[in-house]
């Protein structure tokens, strides 16, 4: 798995769109599979995102309201999926939390 990378100011919204492809032997689309998503902030903090699966189960969105108070630095991220026992996870995406100039 590569590696994923962002600059993600502090202070703005997280929000993101998915969209999934089914692989081969997997599931057919997510409506019956469990997705939840935490950021792990520079200091060891976890933040649990919102997600909300598309009506489709092809696509869902995580979004995360107010990062004002993430600290300063590296970042992880990834989603975790649960579907009938077995669970997998995306890449995980490295975010560099940058401090925002406009208050």
């Amino acid at each position: 798995m590569s590696t994923v990378s962002a600059i993600f100011k502090r202070g703005t919204t997280l929000a993101a769109t998915v969209t999934y492809t089914p692989a081969q032997g997997g599931p057919a689309n997510l409506t019956a599979t469990t997705i939840t998503s935490d950021i792990q902030t520079s200091n060891s903090s976890f933040f649990g995102t919102t997600i909300v699966k598309a009506n489709d189960g092809l696509s869902f969105t995580i979004r995360y309201d107010d990062t004002a108070n993430w600290s300063l630095g590296n970042a992880r991220w990834d989603i975790k999926f649960t579907d009938g026992g077995v669970t997998w996870y995306s890449e995980t995406l490295r975010l560099t939390v940058i401090e925002q100039v406009t208050a």
